[in-house]
């Protein structure tokens, strides 16, 4: 039976901890939003050259279905995105 040291264990899952935090860092995708069920504009320094970017908020809250736009402020939605009046747009 091989011995594999407590510590080993622990620094290894540090590690994949870390590697995964890193790569969520640099695309909004999988992360929180507040408007369950709409779409919302977002922008983050790291991501799309700081360009807005336009996202679905799922029914749990995370984001999906992302569009990057070309400026920092080329996204806008109205009423959701969702209302038989609303619209998204990002340019």
């Amino acid at each position: 039976m091989k011995f594999i040291p407590l510590t080993t264990m622990i620094m290894s899952a540090a590690v994949l901890a870390g590697i995964a935090t890193a790569k969520r860092s640099h695309t909004p995708d999988g992360g929180p939003c507040t408007h369950p069920g709409q779409y919302e504009c977002g922008s983050i320094t790291d991501y799309n050259g700081g360009n807005a970017f336009l996202f679905q908020c799922s029914k749990f809250g995370i984001i999906s279905d992302i569009q990057n736009c070309n400026c920092p402020v080329c996204c806008s939605v109205y009423k959701g995105g969702v209302a038989p009046d609303g619209y998204t747009k990002c340019t």
